[in-house]
């Protein structure tokens, strides 16, 4: 009997695929035919209409054909590489740049026909295009498995470019995507409602994947992505409200009136409450003594008091003698949360624990028996408190701080309790734009704290190059002459984490002997134990230890409002989400705060301007929205829910219009058919549980 050939046939079947390039391709995510026709282009080159070199005009987006005539790549200022290319035709050269890639040299060979696209710029006279998608028409290894293409795949149209690894190049990974479609044929499930589809002019799921890949011309590839983008968004929309209907159908502990604790709470604290932080109480409040189980987020920029609201919350259930639980991303954000709510707790006589993975095994014994023994009346700590020997017989609040870096699965488990479910609380600093978060946290209530505490001083932020060094660190040592702190960030990116972890090292060095000499310099990274990232915290905290140099292990949570300076190195090499919360960890004392954002010298004019846009905005909300219109959700903050479907094509921002489109037909659906039980209901229902089971497990039964 004939397998079947389908979305879940796995790559290796495809003809050209063998063992090696299963393992390739699995590098990139694609393991089976439904990975590899999701694998969108990353954008298209129009070989209907290359432009000569000497056309080129700055400002405009081009796509090239030209010869190499030199390569070679050398190291900037801080240690990295950057990589130049000249191409040149009959009508002239341009240049074409790659920092940190130096690894593409040996592809860009002299005498090579190359094909480049890209946002033409003008830098020291010369025009370039950086980071532009290429391809190598010449390569021989390239066309290796594509010789069963069709004539035309490769030029003389709208041709895909996709994201590759080692192993895989455009040509053949052109062809087996055409290859995985003709087999297909038009046999490609649907997951919209037809109704819904005819309504919105959608087209059929396997044209919009053929279009989506091939386009015949603009208009195709248009109506293509709009089709697949309004699927995500109604995948993603539909399942958080079907989890919505379910969460509130759970039934939660029913609390009485707040009493003595929280008052005693809020009168003890050195300054009044935000308006703010008053209403976003009440709402968790009102939750809490509704009877069903609370699911909200709480959002607030950072700085706004999300964790003494999320305080006053555990202490309205401890004083009714019931557990509460808040659970952070990191070790120090957990050890932090743990020194501030025992000194606020301490005069109340409540009893906080913090637990993490590096907990010594006596203590965490004592912190286990004592949890279990209902005797601690809230524990603080990672994900270490989700392990299957934690037990708090009474729990009734989990609160999950920077709740996105958490998976689904690790969130619900906070919910878990011997008594039923518990109310849920899950904050996040990072800014979601309102039209992100109806779509990626639809099965949340929505809290915003949208106010700052009272005698914030505004930071200033500068922009800094080679000439402005000096003087920068001058304003710094004054800073700490002045009984001040310091913080150097150092930024640690995936791909080259040693290399840039060295250069964190050398940098303290130097803030040592250099910058700082006779004052106390720590260093704080990600690979450092806990004991000694706890000491080195405890010494910047104290005062003891006035300069700190890190990495974004510090872009959470950490409050030391002494800390009035911070320098980032290389801000280009952040997103501007991250570079907010970096700039959050100063400015939360009563002294006037600045950052300086020290840049590279070589930054192409897209990247400049979106640093600079960084230095003129304090706004996290408004920063959000420009890093999402750049970036997209996904790679801006990594805000997708692990276990749900993330967005390859849909930016919610971008495709606000959409989103909203999609929100009203899920609406509309559920009202006709809640319980999805009808026969397009039932059908769209089993092709959810099949595909996302992970996020919506109730749906599985």
């Amino acid at each position: 009997m004939t397998t079947p050939f389908n979305l879940e046939t796995h790559v290796q079947f495809l003809k050209s695929v063998g063992p090696a390039r299963a393992r390739s391709l699995d590098r990139l995510g694609i393991t089976t035919v439904g990975d590899l026709l999701t694998h969108y282009p990353r954008r298209y080159f129009d070989r209907s209409a290359t432009v000569p070199i000497g056309r080129a005009r700055p400002g405009t987006e081009v796509t090239v054909l030209g010869e190499v005539l030199t390569s070679g790549d050398r190291r900037t200022r801080t240690g990295g590489s950057l990589l130049t290319v000249s191409l040149g035709d009959d009508s002239g050269v341009l240049f074409c740049i790659w920092f940190n890639q130096k690894y593409l040299k040996n592809q860009f060979r002299p005498g090579r026909k190359v094909m480049a696209s890209g946002l033409v710029q003008r830098h020291q006279g010369r025009l370039q295009l950086a980071h532009p998608d290429f391809e190598i028409l010449d390569d021989p290894s390239d066309m290796a498995g594509a010789e069963g293409a069709p004539a035309g795949l490769h030029t003389g149209r709208l041709v895909p470019v996709y994201g590759l690894t080692a192993g895989v190049g455009q040509h053949w990974l052109r062809a087996l995507v055409h290859q995985s479609l003709e087999k297909l044929a038009d046999q490609t499930p649907e997951i919209l409602p037809p109704e819904i589809a005819r309504r919105r002019a959608l087209p059929s799921r396997a044209q919009a994947l053929r279009d989506i890949h091939f386009p015949a011309d603009q208009r195709a590839l248009h109506e293509a992505r709009r089709r697949l983008v309004y699927e995500e968004l109604f995948t993603v929309q539909l399942l958080m409200a079907l989890r919505r209907e379910h969460d509130h159908r759970q039934a939660g502990l029913k609390l009485e009136k707040p009493g003595d604790l929280t008052r005693r709470l809020v009168e003890s604290l050195p300054f009044p409450l935000t308006r703010a932080q008053r209403r976003v109480s009440a709402d968790i409040l009102t939750d809490l003594r509704s009877g069903r189980a609370m699911h909200r987020l709480l959002q607030g920029d950072v700085g706004s008091g999300k964790t003494l609201v999320a305080l006053i919350a555990a202490l309205f259930v401890v004083e009714q003698g019931y557990q509460a639980v808040v659970m952070a991303p990191t070790e120090v954000l957990a050890l932090q949360h743990g020194v501030v709510m025992t000194r606020l707790c301490a005069p109340l006589g409540i009893t906080v624990e913090t637990l993490t993975g590096s907990t010594p095994a006596a203590r965490r014994r004592a912190v286990l028996n004592a949890a279990a023994a209902g005797e601690c009346d809230l524990l603080v700590g990672t994900h270490a408190v989700l392990e299957s020997d934690v037990r708090l017989p009474k729990l009734a609040l989990a609160v999950v701080d920077e709740q996105h870096r958490f998976g689904v699965k690790q969130r619900g488990k906070t919910a878990a309790t011997e008594q039923g479910a518990a109310h849920v609380l899950v904050m996040s600093a990072t800014p979601i734009p309102r039209s992100l978060a109806l779509t990626l946290y639809g099965d949340l209530d929505l809290s915003l704290i949208d106010e700052m505490p009272v005698g914030r001083i505004p930071i200033k932020t500068i922009l800094a190059r080679d000439g402005d060094e000096e003087a920068m660190w001058e304003e710094c040592r004054g800073e700490v002459a002045r009984g001040r702190q310091v913080y150097v960030i150092y930024p640690v990116i995936e791909e080259t984490e040693g290399q840039d972890l060295k250069a964190a090292t050398v940098e303290c060095e130097r803030m040592r002997h250099e910058v700082f000499p006779g004052t106390r310099v720590e260093l704080l990274h990600g690979r450092m134990k806990s004991k000694e990232k706890q000491a080195v915290m405890d010494a910047f905290t104290s005062g003891e230890a006035p300069v700190l140099v890190a990495t974004t292990v510090v872009e959470v949570g950490v409050d030391v409002p002494n800390a009035t300076a911070m320098v980032i190195h290389n801000p280009e090499r952040f997103g501007l989400a991250q570079l907010h919360q970096l700039r959050g960890r100063i400015g939360r004392g009563k002294d006037a705060s600045r950052c300086w954002l020290l840049c590279d010298r070589f930054l192409s004019e897209e990247t400049w301007e979106r640093v600079k846009f960084f230095s003129e905005h304090a706004d996290g909300f408004a920063l959000a929205e420009e890093d999402l219109r750049l970036r997209g959700p996904g790679d801006a903050w990594g805000v997708r829910q692990h276990g749900t479907p993330g967005f390859k094509l849909a930016n919610p921002v971008r495709d606000a219009e959409l989103a909203r489109e999609c929100r009203d037909d899920v609406e509309a659906l559920l009202k006709s058919d809640p319980a999805l039980s009808g026969p397009q209901g039932k059908q769209l229902r089993e092709e959810l549980a099949r595909a996302w089971a992970a996020a919506v497990p109730f749906m599985a039964g």
